[in-house]
């Protein structure tokens, strides 16, 4: 069904005890995201894949929690409850104070948004994020979940974990992933992978902007702005 929130992670996680009541509920909150911040009770029910009657049942307990909100003309909203999970996951995650201090640089210097993702999943969360200086640029919640299969840093998490690309042999020999209007048809971006102590992926570092100031002239540059940046931190991060 179009609009399905993302499936949960496969792995490990398939072995352990499920609840149906509390994945449906789950999949709700999975609804919302950049564009979707108000969804009707039909909306809802089509984004996860439920009857409306289940809907208004789970969204009660929802309600009654605080996460979910019923707005007077009927649409539902995401609550205050999830601020604090945001906030405590953020803290949870211990690369703020090492990443965004790269992205301010990198974004300072290409004057396009810099963005650090990972994998979630089968979306893309945009876990830090800094804006370019231009007015006219990129707009992206932090905590926005994007699709993996489009967009220059969903590539690249595609490819370095595992998940499975058509052009997998061309990214990883390039060492880094462009795409131009993927998720937007007049935005452009170029990104990296990072990799932490052990090897292993740890998310896509990228830069993006209006698809015109991307052009055949500009890209290697802002390509070699990303790799460099990218490079920095999996040396500081294998380094801990």
């Amino acid at each position: 069904m179009a609009g399905r929130p993302p499936k949960p992670r496969k792995g490990d996680t398939s072995e352990l005890p499920r609840v149906e009541a509390v994945e449906r509920a789950l999949a709700l909150l999975a609804c919302f995201g950049e564009g979707r911040t108000h969804l009707t009770l039909k909306e809802l029910g089509e984004a996860a894949g439920l009857y409306p009657s289940t809907v208004l049942r789970l969204s009660g307990s929802l309600e009654r929690f605080g996460y979910l909100r019923r707005e007077a003309d009927g649409r539902f909203r995401l609550g205050p409850a999830v601020l604090p999970l945001a906030r405590v996951y953020r803290l949870g995650v211990p690369l703020e104070g090492i990443i965004r201090p790269e992205l301010q640089a990198l974004a300072r210097e290409a004057g396009e948004t810099a963005a650090f993702y990972i994998r979630e999943g089968e979306a893309r969360l945009c876990l830090y994020r800094v804006n370019g200086p231009r007015p006219l640029r990129s707009h992206l919640e932090e905590g926005s979940l994007l699709p993996l299969a489009i967009g220059a840093s969903g590539h690249v998490l595609s490819v370095w974990s595992g998940a499975g690309h058509p052009q997998a042999a061309e990214i990883r020999t390039a060492g880094h992933a462009v795409s131009r209007g993927e998720r937007d048809p007049d935005s452009a971006a170029v990104a990296a992978p990072v990799f932490g102590e052990d090897g292993h992926l740890l998310g896509a570092l990228g830069l993006s902007g209006p698809i015109t100031r991307f052009d055949a002239a500009e890209i290697p540059r802002l390509t070699g702005l990303v790799l460099g940046a990218a490079e920095r931190l999996t040396a500081r991060l294998k380094a801990g």
